[in-house]
């Protein structure tokens, strides 16, 4: 499986010369390529090519051991996830959403419920009823949920049926359940599969953190949900959601903090500052949806698009990617004996606790109504520093593979 761990990491390239293109594209003019096209291409390829391709690959050696039975199956499943992938670049960079797109993005679902069909089928037994694999039959669910989003907004745009709102609100459907369902609930197992080897693992904690977690995650999407009128329903809703939420906090920090001279003592200091960063902004990440409970609060999260670029990059760079990146060198597929290796996780460690601080500011910036025209400048310039970060991971996992 090693070299499908090294093209997850080409993609990890892939996407930040991406996102190299969409901030030069800011600041100076490529007249042959649509900013809303290269931000779509941008956009599926970060959550197909990077993150689900890895998280796949990491769900399938960890919690199965079906690539052993099924070599043709998962060989031929990644080559065309690949192949897809990369089509949906070039279709959605030159034309947007068009007939070839949409056919692209549409296989891509497909592909994603054949991988929940088949890692259901291939989930060990014995482990079924650990709360590791609970958090990754919860994925599976949330991805095959966030899915319909896709579907509702397609017909509404086929059909131009949909006002700004219910676009918006299909949109977010999908987004919500891919960062917080898909993505969190992924990380989260692999999180707990460390946690559960440990004398000081307390299994009614992870039990009830897993519980408030999945019980939130559904009536969370009304924090991004726009209305015409907020009903008062909804309004406790929320406020219910985030108290639980606040909750499944405290039982997170718990077990944190009981297993920290046992789970990650022993680690490499990178990989421990990693963790920590990662978990950070997850912890950051639930506070923010804790105050923006506030309807004013709320208004401002939602009504400026600094503000959800800010947001949105806190949990797939920061947290998810963060973590990522981290349970690879853990996983010694990234190995650490390289110091090339330890200057690649600096280095896009640092890029990405510099972009987020940026558009921190920018986002502040926005909500006062000022106009920072150099951040642009620093924001371009600091993907440069994700790059070459990218590059040294990716070239650390040729190395790790020798």
């Amino acid at each position: 499986m090693k070299k499908w761990y090294s093209v997850a990491l080409f993609n990890l390239v892939v996407l930040a010369l991406l996102g190299l293109m969409l901030r030069y594209k800011i600041n100076f003019p490529l007249p042959f390529l649509q900013q809303e096209n290269l931000l779509h291409a941008h956009s599926h390829f970060a959550f197909n090519g990077w993150v689900s391709f890895l998280l796949q690959l990491l769900i399938l050696e960890e919690f199965t051991d079906d690539y052993k039975r099924s070599p043709k199956f998962w060989d031929g499943f990644f080559v065309v996830s690949t192949f897809v992938n990369y089509a949906m670049i070039i279709s959605f960079a030159w034309v947007g959403y068009a007939g070839v797109s949409i056919v692209l993005s549409t296989a891509a679902l497909w592909l994603s419920y054949a991988f929940v069909y088949k890692i259901y089928k291939s989930l060990q037994v014995t482990e079924r009823k650990k709360i590791s694999t609970l958090f990754i039959k919860g994925s599976l669910f949330f991805l095959l949920l966030s899915s319909l989003g896709p579907y509702v907004l397609a017909i509404l745009m086929v059909t131009k049926s949909g006002d700004a709102y219910s676009l918006h609100n299909s949109l977010y459907f999908f987004l919500h359940f891919q960062y917080n369902g898909w993505f969190t609930f992924a990380v989260m197992a692999f999180l707990f599969k460390k946690l559960e080897v440990v004398k000081s693992y307390n299994v009614n904690d992870a039990r009830r953190f897993f519980m408030l977690l999945l019980v939130t995650c559904v009536p969370s999407y009304f924090f991004t949900a726009l209305f015409h009128h907020r009903p008062f329903l909804v309004t406790i809703i929320i406020v219910i959601t985030a108290l639980l939420q606040m909750g499944a906090l405290y039982y997170l920090w718990r077990m944190l903090y009981k297993s920290r001279k046992t789970v990650f003592e022993n680690l490499p200091v990178i990989i421990k500052w990693i963790y920590s960063l990662a978990v950070s902004a997850f912890i950051l990440k639930i506070l923010l949806q804790f105050f923006s409970v506030q309807p004013q609060l709320a208004q401002i999260a939602f009504g400026f698009r600094p503000v959800i670029i800010g947001y949105l990059h806190l949990i797939f760079l920061a947290f998810i990617s963060m973590y990522l990146i981290g349970f690879l060198a853990d996983k010694k597929i990234i190995s650490l004996n390289y110091k090339i290796t330890v200057i690649g996780l600096v280095t896009f460690a640092a890029g990405i606790i510099i972009n987020e601080a940026l558009l921190a500011i920018q986002g502040f910036a926005a909500i006062y109504y000022l106009f920072l025209p150099g951040l642009n400048l620093f924001l371009f310039a600091n993907t440069f520093i994700l790059v070459t970060g990218a590059i040294l991971l990716f070239i650390s996992a040729q190395r790790s593979s020798v």
